[in-house]
């Protein structure tokens, strides 16, 4: 829900009329209900009900193909009835199905540096595709970042397929003993998982490693449709005091453009 929703369930606030053309304007009712429009009927559906309230297209041919493909029925309810009754002949082991448990998933449970703030040169690299003079390849950049680490390396990826980068992190946890954590976007995971065959990773590797996927926002329709985000960053971070951001990709290497080490 988005805190302009949150807000207008407040009975104390009082929802200021705002037009387009103002900073603060976020969306409106009808542009509220052309979504369900599209996601109900497709875009004749759409754009008809944007006639008939004289309201100004706001999406675009791209975002309009994507919230089409990633709209799907939503049955409150059906993820809780998992098959009949009679299929069960043994009780689930709640080791085994966290996600049936009252407890919460460890966070963080292989540790993180403890350091309030950073006391020495702040520098920052910028590195392009194809690499200027002199300067090295984008990928060998972050091979070395993560061959110099000693204590932890976060990685959050939308898209994670670069064998050579992450056979890297499992010799840092594997064979450093390197806290590794790796939070992906959840559409991707089948992508990572074809990865981890063609790595050769093994149950040893899963001692300092860390996997979790992560969802963005949901939508959900007055027609029983429903919507959700994806995540769109790259960044890693490097013994709580070096962090690489940036929008790379190749064929070979789905990773970052720019490098900045703090």
């Amino acid at each position: 829900m988005a805190l302009s929703q949150v807000q207008c369930l407040d009975d104390n606030h009082v929802n200021l009329r705002t037009s387009e053309s103002k900073p603060e304007f976020l969306y409106c009712e009808d542009q509220r209900l052309a979504l369900e429009a599209l996601l109900q009927n497709g875009r004749e559906a759409f754009f008809k009900y944007l006639d008939s309230r004289r309201v100004r297209g706001f999406l675009s041919d791209p975002e309009m193909t994507a919230l089409v493909g990633a709209a799907e029925p939503f049955d409150p309810g059906s993820e809780l009835v998992q098959g009949s009754v009679e299929e069960e002949s043994l009780p689930l082991s709640l080791h085994y199905w966290p996600e049936l448990s009252d407890i919460s998933v460890p966070q963080m449970d292989l540790g993180w540096p403890s350091c309030d703030s950073y006391r020495g040169v702040t520098r920052t690299s910028v590195y392009t595709q194809p690499p200027l003079d002199g300067h090295a390849h984008i990928k060998e950049v972050v091979r070395k970042m993560i061959a110099q680490a000693q204590k932890v390396i976060a990685v959050v990826m939308d898209i994670f397929t670069d064998a050579d980068i992450f056979r890297d992190l499992l010799d840092a946890g594997f064979k450093r003993k390197v806290s590794v954590y790796i939070l992906l976007e959840r559409t991707a995971l089948p992508h990572f998982l074809s990865m981890c065959q063609r790595a050769g990773m093994h149950a040893g590797h899963l001692k300092h490693l860390r996997v979790r996927c992560s969802q963005g926002a949901e939508f959900f329709s007055r027609h029983c449709m429903k919507v959700r985000g994806q995540m769109g960053h790259r960044f890693m971070f490097i013994d709580g005091d070096k962090a690489v951001s940036g929008s790379y990709r190749s064929v070979c290497a789905l990773f970052m453009n720019g490098v900045s080490t703090f």
